[in-house]
């Protein structure tokens, strides 16, 4: 019973946590947002080749997982691990939440590449209606990041940054991870928006089942 219990739990993790993520040179990642063993990430590797792992909660704490799967990705050979920040709007301090991050992936030696800006959400419920301030605390998490020394991308899609951030381009000069659910490992759907006119990355698929 203990076993199967176990099992059970491995397999809906890897099933619920698992997205397919296709880069510009060709590679396939998954992005994690949840505790991942160190054999799940070892079995995942035989299909992928990086891992981005959920660093900082929309609930506005750091995902305190982060430490483990970063360590589990690299040691099953994932050859890039970056880590993305799920912003609190609602919480103010723009900065401060990407501070927070830095410093708890510090002071725990985190290594990774790089920190991904998660923007999606609903106006008037994870953002404001103003689209001047979601603007505003979006450059607040750039700049705080910068001055930190971090390297920053941004995680969106059409459907949600033009809601959120109106025509604004602001965030064009930054890598652009793009999703849509389409299973086409490719960038052939691509429409400009945001001033990005080409992407680094895109989610192709939701919840896959792997390793199970």
């Amino acid at each position: 019973s203990t076993l199967t219990t176990t099992i059970t739990m491995k397999i809906y993790q890897i099933l619920i946590l698992c997205l397919c993520i296709q880069m510009t040179f060709g590679a396939r990642g998954i992005d994690i947002s949840a505790l991942t063993s160190a054999s799940a990430f070892n079995c995942l590797r035989a299909n992928y080749s990086f891992t981005i792992v959920r660093g900082y909660r929309s609930s506005g704490a750091v995902d305190t997982n982060v430490v483990a799967n970063v360590q589990n990705a690299w040691n099953a050979g994932m050859a890039h691990v970056d880590v993305y920040l799920f912003p609190c709007y609602n919480c103010g301090n723009p900065g401060s939440q990407v501070s927070t991050l830095v410093n708890y992936l510090k002071s725990h030696n985190v290594r990774y590449g790089m920190i991904w800006l998660d923007i999606e959400g609903k106006t008037g419920s994870t953002w404001s209606t103003s689209q001047a301030s979601n603007r505003a605390f979006f450059e607040g998490m750039v700049s705080q990041a910068r001055s930190l020394g971090q390297t920053v991308g941004v995680y969106t899609s059409s459907s949600q940054w033009n809601p959120i951030m109106g025509s604004y381009s602001g965030g064009s000069s930054l890598p652009l991870w793009y999703a849509h659910y389409n299973n086409q490992p490719n960038f052939n759907d691509f429409v400009a928006f945001g001033g990005w006119t080409k992407p680094a990355m895109k989610q192709y698929a939701g919840d896959v089942t792997e390793c199970g």
